[in-house]
């Protein structure tokens, strides 16, 4: 998949730009607080209808923009099947249209798969050491992007999850509590089993691209294993299993007022060279198994789709050293990388041709 360009209409700190892209390695070049930054999070939010940073809609217009005029953002992008265009727009109240190939669409979950992206920033390498939050949102981007179905899913579960919640605290001492909460339960329970059974197939495909990629970085010195830490159930019957913790722990949420149980508490285990790096892997441990899984997400994402995706480093090669860079600059020889950076190392293309895009200080956020 190749995004061929980008334009952008009073998005964050662009009043108006347009950029095309070439097939391999992009490299947009500025300093600090130029705008680089804003060019890959409109692509990101073309893929999965929302920034990195997880701007606010209306915090993306312009600050200079007039008082009705909106935040455009219009992706093209060649895929093996044919090309197509997102197109975002965000109006002066803060509301949300998206069109694909010219044709509104109502739920964001049509534009997952249009335009499929790995993103990378300084904010990833604290994927591991970070909470468990941190790692569940790894998955579920991924997963997000490569099943409409678990999208739609995990929405509908976290809204369960905040009203079972909210009746913990609103019914705390009434006996009516009982009765709802079984409802919903009852309601919660296909979506644990669909969401437990897809996060353990991810991990299971994305173990060995992980273990690969990890001994390439290391020279074969260190092992990696991922490893899906959830509820102690009966993967033959989730939803009994579930539905029995969820009976076993209700006098406990009724005291905390709050669900102990369910995969919002799931996490990823990694291990590395025979310990488990979110507690006791060094900086540089910790680094390389991030590294490794943002790699090993690339191939899988071919394995799925059948092509890769659009590979957006942002930032990224200032915080690995020379080694690392190289490991990472190695796996783009065959995928479209956008990379934005204050300085490139010419060393690290090896020789390849790539597209050199200077961006000037912008005087916005």
């Amino acid at each position: 998949m190749i995004v061929k360009s980008l334009y952008l209409r009073n998005f964050l700190s662009y009043e108006e730009i347009k950029l095309n892209f070439d097939d391999g390695l992009n490299i947009i070049r500025g300093h600090n607080a130029s705008g680089k930054t804003n060019l890959v999070e409109a692509i990101l939010m073309s893929s999965i209808g929302k920034t990195a940073r997880n701007i606010r809609d209306k915090d993306i217009i312009n600050w200079n923009a007039d008082g009705e005029e909106g935040a455009t953002v219009i992706t093209e992008v060649k895929k093996k099947h044919g090309d197509h265009t997102v197109e975002i727009y965000i109006n002066a109240a803060g509301q949300k249209f998206i069109k694909i190939d010219q044709t509104p669409i109502s739920r964001l979950g049509e534009l997952l798969g249009v335009i499929n992206a790995v993103y990378f920033s300084p904010d990833e390498l604290k994927l591991i050491k970070e909470s468990p939050a941190d790692r569940r949102k790894f998955i579920d981007i991924s997963l997000s992007q490569q099943s409409k179905t678990y999208f739609y899913t995990l929405i509908k579960y976290n809204k369960l999850l905040k009203h079972r919640n909210k009746l913990l605290k609103e019914y705390k001492d009434k006996t009516a509590l009982e009765e709802m909460l079984s409802v919903v339960d009852e309601s919660l329970l296909p979506c644990v089993e669909l969401i437990t059974l897809k996060r353990k197939e991810f991990i299971e495909k994305i173990q060995p691209f992980a273990q690969e990629q990890h001994g390439k970085i290391t020279g074969g010195k260190e092992s990696m294993e991922i490893k899906y830490e959830t509820e102690d159930i009966d993967f033959s019957d989730i939803k009994a299993s579930m539905k029995e913790l969820y009976l076993k722990n209700r006098e406990k949420d009724r005291k905390m007022e709050y669900t102990n149980n369910g995969v919002h508490r799931d996490d990823l285990k990694i291990m590395a060279g025979g310990i488990d790096v979110r507690k006791y892997g060094s900086q540089g441990q910790q680094r390389t198994a991030v590294l490794s899984l943002k790699l090993a997400e690339i191939f899988m994402f071919k394995s799925v789709a059948g092509e890769f995706p659009v590979l957006l480093l942002d930032d990224v090669l200032s915080e690995l050293d020379y080694d690392r860079q190289k490991a990472l600059l190695e796996v783009t020889n065959n995928l479209q990388t956008i990379i934005t950076c204050t300085e490139f190392d010419k060393s690290l293309a090896k020789g390849r041709e790539y597209k050199d895009i200077a961006i000037k200080k912008r005087t916005t956020a």
